[in-house]
Protein backbone atom coordinates (compact mmCIF):
# COMPACT_ATOMS: atom_id res chain seq x y z
CA UNK A 1 0.00 0.00 0.00
CA UNK A 2 2.97 2.52 0.42
CA UNK A 3 4.60 2.08 -2.76
CA UNK A 4 1.25 2.22 -4.45
CA UNK A 5 0.41 5.75 -2.39
CA UNK A 6 3.88 6.96 -3.44
CA UNK A 7 3.65 6.08 -6.98
CA UNK A 8 0.34 8.65 -6.95
CA UNK A 9 2.35 11.48 -4.78
CA UNK A 10 4.89 11.72 -7.93
CA UNK A 11 2.51 12.32 -10.19
CA UNK A 12 0.63 14.85 -8.24
CA UNK A 13 3.76 16.85 -7.53
CA UNK A 14 4.62 17.02 -11.31
CA UNK A 15 0.99 18.38 -12.01
CA UNK A 16 1.43 20.67 -9.07
CA UNK A 17 4.76 21.55 -10.72
CA UNK A 18 3.05 21.96 -13.86
CA UNK A 19 0.55 24.35 -12.99
CA UNK A 20 2.73 26.51 -10.91
CA UNK A 21 5.73 27.11 -13.32
CA UNK A 22 4.05 29.42 -16.00
CA UNK A 23 2.79 31.60 -13.25
CA UNK A 24 6.70 31.43 -12.04
CA UNK A 25 7.61 32.44 -15.23
CA UNK A 26 5.42 35.05 -15.43
CA UNK A 27 6.42 36.59 -11.85
CA UNK A 28 10.42 36.29 -13.11
CA UNK A 29 9.70 37.78 -16.82
CA UNK A 30 7.20 40.81 -15.27
CA UNK A 31 10.77 41.61 -12.45
CA UNK A 32 13.19 41.95 -15.19
CA UNK A 33 10.31 43.92 -17.58
CA UNK A 34 9.84 46.27 -14.27
CA UNK A 35 13.58 46.42 -14.03
CA UNK A 36 13.98 47.30 -17.28
CA UNK A 37 11.30 49.76 -17.40
CA UNK A 38 12.98 51.57 -14.35
CA UNK A 39 16.34 51.24 -16.15
CA UNK A 40 14.64 53.27 -18.98
CA UNK A 41 13.06 55.77 -16.90
CA UNK A 42 16.35 56.78 -14.98
CA UNK A 43 18.30 57.50 -18.44
CA UNK A 44 15.31 59.44 -19.58
CA UNK A 45 15.80 61.82 -16.61
CA UNK A 46 19.06 61.56 -16.60
CA UNK A 47 19.24 63.06 -20.32
CA UNK A 48 16.77 65.60 -19.27
CA UNK A 49 18.73 67.05 -17.08
CA UNK A 50 21.63 66.89 -19.35
CA UNK A 51 19.58 68.78 -21.84
CA UNK A 52 18.63 71.31 -19.65
CA UNK A 53 22.02 71.90 -18.13
CA UNK A 54 23.08 72.73 -21.30
CA UNK A 55 20.03 74.73 -22.45
CA UNK A 56 21.27 76.53 -19.41
CA UNK A 57 24.78 77.53 -20.62
CA UNK A 58 24.27 77.22 -24.43
CA UNK A 59 21.13 77.69 -26.22
CA UNK A 60 21.72 76.09 -29.37
CA UNK A 61 19.51 73.56 -30.78
CA UNK A 62 19.91 72.97 -34.01
CA UNK A 63 22.83 71.40 -34.35
CA UNK A 64 22.98 67.25 -33.11
CA UNK A 65 26.78 66.70 -31.96
CA UNK A 66 27.48 66.36 -28.12
CA UNK A 67 31.58 66.93 -26.96
CA UNK A 68 31.39 68.85 -23.87
CA UNK A 69 34.79 69.24 -24.07
CA UNK A 70 35.46 71.83 -26.93
CA UNK A 71 34.24 75.18 -26.56
CA UNK A 72 31.45 76.82 -28.38
CA UNK A 73 33.36 79.29 -30.72
CA UNK A 74 31.08 79.85 -33.73
CA UNK A 75 27.11 79.35 -33.41
CA UNK A 76 27.28 78.27 -36.88
CA UNK A 77 29.42 75.40 -35.91
CA UNK A 78 29.08 74.11 -32.54
CA UNK A 79 30.23 70.97 -31.00
CA UNK A 80 27.22 70.27 -28.31
CA UNK A 81 23.51 71.44 -28.34
CA UNK A 82 20.83 70.63 -26.28
CA UNK A 83 19.24 68.07 -28.69
CA UNK A 84 22.59 66.30 -29.34
CA UNK A 85 23.62 65.89 -25.76
CA UNK A 86 19.93 64.33 -24.55
CA UNK A 87 20.41 62.32 -27.73
CA UNK A 88 24.13 61.36 -26.51
CA UNK A 89 22.44 60.79 -22.62
CA UNK A 90 19.85 58.66 -24.07
CA UNK A 91 21.44 56.56 -26.37
CA UNK A 92 20.50 52.94 -26.03
CA UNK A 93 16.70 53.97 -25.93
CA UNK A 94 17.31 55.85 -29.36
CA UNK A 95 15.52 58.99 -28.54
CA UNK A 96 13.89 61.16 -31.74
CA UNK A 97 14.84 64.66 -32.27
CA UNK A 98 10.93 65.03 -32.14
CA UNK A 99 10.58 63.66 -28.62
CA UNK A 100 12.42 66.24 -27.06
CA UNK A 101 11.23 69.80 -26.61
CA UNK A 102 12.79 72.52 -25.07
CA UNK A 103 10.74 75.75 -23.95
CA UNK A 104 12.02 78.87 -21.18
CA UNK A 105 9.89 80.76 -19.12
CA UNK A 106 10.27 83.67 -16.64
CA UNK A 107 10.46 82.47 -13.11
CA UNK A 108 7.50 82.80 -11.02
CA UNK A 109 6.55 86.49 -9.37
CA UNK A 110 9.52 87.76 -11.87
CA UNK A 111 8.59 90.81 -14.90
CA UNK A 112 11.79 89.14 -16.71
CA UNK A 113 10.80 88.42 -20.33
CA UNK A 114 11.77 85.11 -21.99
CA UNK A 115 11.08 85.35 -25.27
CA UNK A 116 13.73 86.23 -28.07
CA UNK A 117 16.17 87.48 -26.82
CA UNK A 118 16.64 85.38 -23.99
CA UNK A 119 18.02 86.70 -20.62
CA UNK A 120 19.81 85.36 -17.40
CA UNK A 121 17.98 84.09 -14.97
CA UNK A 122 14.86 82.72 -17.44
CA UNK A 123 14.01 78.97 -16.89
CA UNK A 124 15.20 76.41 -18.89
CA UNK A 125 12.86 73.61 -19.44
CA UNK A 126 13.56 70.06 -21.48
CA UNK A 127 10.65 67.38 -21.46
CA UNK A 128 11.72 64.10 -23.29
CA UNK A 129 9.27 61.54 -23.85
CA UNK A 130 9.74 57.84 -24.55
CA UNK A 131 7.76 55.24 -25.24
CA UNK A 132 8.74 51.98 -23.08
CA UNK A 133 7.64 48.64 -25.12
CA UNK A 134 8.29 45.71 -23.01
CA UNK A 135 10.59 43.06 -25.03
CA UNK A 136 8.68 40.16 -24.56
CA UNK A 137 5.25 39.27 -26.59
CA UNK A 138 3.49 38.04 -22.87
CA UNK A 139 4.28 41.13 -21.27
CA UNK A 140 3.37 43.40 -24.20
CA UNK A 141 0.20 41.94 -24.03
CA UNK A 142 -0.51 42.67 -20.24
CA UNK A 143 0.91 45.61 -20.20
CA UNK A 144 1.13 47.11 -23.46
CA UNK A 145 3.17 50.07 -24.75
CA UNK A 146 4.26 52.80 -21.77
CA UNK A 147 4.83 56.73 -22.68
CA UNK A 148 7.61 57.90 -20.03
CA UNK A 149 8.15 61.52 -19.62
CA UNK A 150 11.02 63.08 -17.84
CA UNK A 151 11.23 67.12 -17.50
CA UNK A 152 14.31 69.13 -15.92
CA UNK A 153 14.60 72.48 -15.25
CA UNK A 154 17.32 75.37 -15.08
CA UNK A 155 17.82 78.73 -14.83
CA UNK A 156 19.56 80.28 -17.30
CA UNK A 157 23.64 80.87 -16.23
CA UNK A 158 24.60 82.72 -19.72
CA UNK A 159 22.93 84.11 -22.95
CA UNK A 160 24.78 82.45 -26.08
CA UNK A 161 24.97 82.93 -28.99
Amino acid sequence: MNANRRRHEGGQALLEFALVFPVIVLVLISFLEIGRAVNDYNTLTNAARQGARVAAVNQISAHTECNESRPVEDPLNAHWSIWGCVMAASSPMQIASGDISVTYAAPAGTTLVCTSPLHVGCIASVTVTYHYTPTTSLTTTLIGPITMTATSKMPIERVFP
